[in-house]
């Protein structure tokens, strides 16, 4: 959900000024890592140990619940849900448990969905985003007590010298995390790459200031320009552990975008900005000092998640860089989406809403002085690669229930001066002028394509209600602040 920068990982971890793990046991199944968002998550701990028990069996509870939720509102609004009992089953049950569970969210959606048309008028837009995969595999839990010990590496529970190691998973996983001073960093990460278990090892050298991703292929070598978002190879050795180089130039600095696109046509998608995040205080306050991505068939886990297993059984997992575990779905019953979106880019494209202002509407349409205007706030020009905006308006039919034949298309270009904006951190927004002026309190929707300066479509959107309002007075940002009307009238993407 782009939340802020979290402590580690997992929700128990190492800390490093502590020198210790911290969290306790049941944090491993019930508190989560990052801040909690949502209009709708069960992360109690009873709640999940039944979840394990059963198989997933809690799911009907818990989308009945959802929908109680949802339909409690007493207008439409945008509403966020998290329904974690579908990772626990993935890890379970495999595919077929998966499958058997999609379908009794999907038959309850549908219900929702119906309800919602009966008390509100108005459809309910569903967007579905899982924010990983799955190798769908049990695999073997791997030693890494041998290795360690025989390349004089002490495996223990704090920090005292160079030879010591912290090696700690809060679950069963397909990624291993290892801890250590930076003195010896650089010569585990090469043991660790030569084991069988071992598939692409990565750290990160402080004194250099780069990355190296290693495996018993070869050592690749790349840094990171956070201000303008590239990436450069640096150095190879060996063959590419990533596959990256056929596509990319050696010694250049790559914006992030074509690193992205170069990297989905590689079995490691998006993978150097996963890495350079996950080794880094960007994201995490405590980073693993070296990443082990294990290979399918093999995994890290904890001595109680373990225990846990052996009651219901395990099927597979995630947390590597490998493509099968990584890539998610983003599925909805309205929206087009681009082929390809890093999670990271999703919250801007699902609607038009800032996190940062706890999802305010950002898109506004009125009528005043006999005029129809459009407002589109700052979601809209974070879009990677815009220069220009069509987009359609529909009205809603409330016979019918379904939006009307289009209007006219509009096309509009953005000033560059819009774009790059951003880095003065202020809220933006630009206005559009309407030929046509309906009458205000008509429910609308608005389709919109995002084009580059190539006019290629470079994101779809499309939102779920605007209704026109009557213009009430202007004042300053942030943009909640322009209108005065009550609230009913306030248009929710």
């Amino acid at each position: 959900m782009n939340t802020e920068k979290v402590e580690s990982y997992q929700a128990k971890y190492y800390h490093f000024g502590l020198n210790k793990i911290v969290g306790r046991l049941m944090h491993e199944v019930g508190k989560p890592t990052y801040p909690n968002r949502f209009d709708f998550s069960d992360d109690r701990v009873i709640k999940k140990i039944i979840a394990y028990i059963t198989g997933g069996g809690s799911v009907k509870g818990e989308m009945k619940h959802l929908g109680e939720k949802v339909l409690a509102s007493n207008q439409p609004r945008l509403f966020f849900a998290l329904i974690g009992t579908s990772d626990i089953v993935a890890h379970m049950k495999g595919a077929k448990g998966l499958h058997k569970l999609l379908k009794i969210v999907d038959r309850e959606l549908v219900r929702i969905r119906e309800e919602h048309l009966k008390k509100f008028k108005e459809p309910l837009v569903i967007t579905l985003v899982s924010d990983h995969g799955n190798t769908l595999k049990s695999g073997k839990i791997i030693n890494v007590k041998k290795i360690l010990k025989k390349n004089n590496f002490n495996l223990t529970k704090k920090l005292k010298g160079p030879n010591d190691v912290i090696y700690h998973s809060s679950g069963i996983l397909s990624v291993a995390n290892f801890f250590i001073r930076d003195t010896r960093k650089i010569e585990l990460a090469r043991t660790l790459a030569t084991q069988p278990w071992s598939d692409v090892v990565v750290t990160f050298d402080r004194e250099k200031d780069v990355f190296l991703v290693i495996s018993q292929k070869g050592t690749l070598t790349f840094e990171y320009h956070d201000e303008k978002n590239e990436f450069r190879i640096i150095n190879l050795v060996g063959a590419d552990p990533l596959g990256l180089v056929p596509h990319l130039p050696l010694g250049k600095w790559i914006p992030q975008s074509q690193v992205l696109e170069a990297s989905v046509k590689t079995g490691y998608p998006d993978s150097l900005m996963r890495i350079q995040t996950g080794l880094t205080q960007r994201r995490v306050n405590h980073p693993a000092s070296v990443i082990v991505s294990l290979k399918k068939g093999n995994e890290s886990g904890s001595k109680f998640m373990k225990f846990l297993s052996i009651l219901k059984g395990r099927s597979g997992t995630h947390g590597a860089l490998a493509a099968f575990e990584s890539i998610g779905i983003i599925s909805s019953t309205d929206y087009e989406f681009p082929e390809w979106v890093p999670a990271r880019e999703v919250h801007k494209l699902i609607e038009g809403y800032d996190f940062g202002k706890r999802f305010e509407a950002m898109t506004l349409i009125w009528t005043g002085n006999g005029n129809c205007k459009m407002r589109f706030g700052q979601p809209l020009l974070d879009i990677p690669d815009i220069a220009s905006v069509q987009f359609i308006i529909q009205i809603f039919d409330h016979q019918r229930h379904r939006f009307s034949r289009s209007y006219d298309l509009y096309k509009m270009k953005i000033s560059s001066r819009r774009i790059q904006s951003s880095s003065l951190g202020n809220p933006r927004f630009f206005d559009v002028l309407l030929p046509k002026t309906p009458k205000h309190g008509v429910l609308f929707q608005l389709q919109a394509r995002v084009l580059d300066v190539n006019s290629r479509v470079v994101a779809k959107l499309k939102t779920r209600r605007l209704t026109i309002m009557r213009y009430k007075g202007y004042s300053k940002l942030p943009i909640k602040k322009i209108f005065n009307p009550p609230k009913k009238y306030l248009a929710w993407y």
